[in-house]
């Protein structure tokens, strides 16, 4: 669990606290917002100020029970992260003890969450447990979540953090106590990246990509984001073949999660079709009277000044399609390629190559 206070969500936790202080606080939260805006890290932080010593309130991360938390050791906190055990999924054996042969589908430290909150606190205070991404928890486990949401015990904690709360069940979400995040503010953002020693002119660029969103920032920056939005470019201009740019970006280096060669591949891809779908979308704006000082991607829009408004929303749609079926496990090789064709000129010998 990580010490660092998020920035730009301040007044939320203190809320929260304020409300374990006064014994008001829900016992269980939806975080929702942009992805990359620090939901989870104000997750971390609000769980470390109630386990806190000096407590409920901003953590003093010296105490016993703050060290113990950073460390991952705190006996009363449950952490279900399947962005760090790199899974794309959370099984029902994460959520309720069950035989489960398959040992990636166990719980990364062994116990499920309603074993967890069957014990009792071994530090006398809060349990709480912080669900990363909860929109992958599949609709068995969301069933089963279902009563121990409504029946949580006392002083207990549960935070589902999660960009895409629509993916949750209107069951599992009419449960939860909304707490909504939004984008930060561009100085924050720069101070962020500051403090990940992202050098300055790097810096501002990326925050113009970021929409508000310093996790996004640093993702893009991990992925070579830029040199896949300038081969973009140049797909759009009709200077570059579409399937040979793709043949590059499939060898683009980038910090790809997976446990395998074919996982990383997915996660290539994904990027890639993200990039599309980011630039087709703000040559939109631009076309719908965007000023250029609020465009990720001015350039972009002059490159594509020849497509027309149909041609271009007819890539987005394709952009889209390839997107759910790298998601889909289809491949993600020819998805890319389906993508790219869209962008510019057809022709009969590409449509056979990209067959």
């Amino acid at each position: 669990m990580r010490s660092t206070e998020p920035r730009g969500h301040g007044p939320i936790l203190a809320g929260m606290w304020n409300a374990a202080r006064t014994g008001r606080l829900a016992h269980a939260f939806g975080f929702f917002g942009p992805d990359g805006v620090g939901k989870y890290l104000a997750a971390e932080r609000l769980v470390l100020g109630l386990v806190c010593a000096s407590g409920p309130g901003a953590p003093c991360l010296a105490c016993g029970a703050c060290k113990r938390a950073i460390s991952g050791s705190h006996p009363d906190i449950l952490v279900l992260d399947p962005v760090s055990a790199d899974v794309e999924e959370i099984y029902m054996a994460w959520i309720t003890p069950r035989d489960e042969p398959d040992k990636d589908k166990r719980p990364v430290g062994g116990v499920a969450l309603d074993e967890f909150l069957s014990l009792r606190p071994l530090e006398g205070g809060w349990r709480s447990v912080l669900v990363r991404e909860a929109h992958r928890i599949r609709t068995d486990g969301q069933n089963a979540l279902l009563k121990t949401l409504e029946e949580p015990g006392d002083d207990v904690l549960i935070v589902l953090e999660t960009s895409r709360p629509e993916e949750l069940l209107p069951t599992v979400r009419s449960r939860l106590v909304a707490a909504r995040f939004g984008p930060l503010e561009s100085r924050d953002v720069l101070a962020i990246l500051a403090g990940e020693s992202v050098a300055v002119e790097d810096a501002r660029e990326l925050t113009a990509w970021s929409r508000g969103s310093p996790g996004r920032a640093l993702g893009l920056a991990r992925s070579s984001a830029g040199p896949m939005w300038a081969l973009l470019g140049e797909v759009l201009g009709g200077r570059a073949d579409p399937l040979d740019a793709a043949a590059t970006l499939s060898e683009v280096e980038g910090e790809w999660l997976g446990r395998t060669p074919t996982a990383k591949a997915r996660a290539r891809a994904r990027a890639i079709l993200d990039r599309t779908i980011d630039a087709l979308g703000d040559i939109q704006r631009a076309r719908a009277g965007a000023s250029a000082d609020r465009l990720a991607h001015p350039r972009l829009a002059q490159a594509a000044s020849a497509l027309s408004d149909v041609h271009l929303e007819a890539a987005l749609e394709r952009a889209f399609e390839a997107r759910q079926d790298v998601d889909h496990n289809l491949d993600p090789v020819l998805a890319v390629e389906r993508a790219l064709l869209a962008l510019g000129p057809r022709t009969a010998n590409r449509n056979a190559r990209a067959r």
